[in-house]
């Protein structure tokens, strides 16, 4: 072998060298293939440490949601009644669409809560005043208002 001009070259030094073009490939091509290699390996060890913690952290808030609702079931009837069990779909409802929305359902979560209060306040307060024979847009304007009234703050 002997000594070529390197101008052409991109990785080997330009000057006087026995590197060659063919060279030159041979050695980006194995690099990027060790590079490659050694990236995949390091980033199964934190690919199989973020699947651990969103399994943790997924298990974690299945159980909250299922205690909430269980919970829920357990106290409201005792402590409302027939306030709670004429209107318990509403609640079912709410935690399906809750579970939908957590597993990744195209769900607006502030929509969805403000539908459940607006129409919850709607039933109840018909059960509460069975006396009066309120037209189904003043219900509606019931819901809003509260809507607007924000009773939780900024809490959806």
């Amino acid at each position: 072998m002997h000594d070529l001009k390197g101008e052409h070259l991109r990785i080997c030094p330009q000057g006087y060298t026995c590197c060659t073009s063919e060279m030159e490939e041979n050695l980006a091509n194995r690099s990027h293939a060790e590079l490659e290699t050694a990236l995949r390996d390091s980033s199964r060890v934190l690919q199989a440490m973020l699947a651990t913690q969103l399994r943790s952290f997924d298990d974690h808030f299945q159980h909250l949601l299922n205690d909430s609702e269980r919970t829920l079931q357990a106290t409201f009837p005792g402590a409302f009644g027939e306030l709670y069990t004429q209107n318990a779909r509403a609640f079912r409802d709410l935690y399906s669409e809750l579970r939908l929305y957590y597993r990744g359902a195209n769900l607006h979560l502030e929509e969805t809560l403000a539908e459940f209060w607006a129409r919850l306040l709607e039933r109840l307060f018909k059960q509460l005043h069975p006396q009066l024979l309120l037209p189904d847009d003043y219900l509606d304007c019931l819901g809003k208002q509260a809507e607007a009234l924000r009773p939780f703050g900024e809490a959806p």
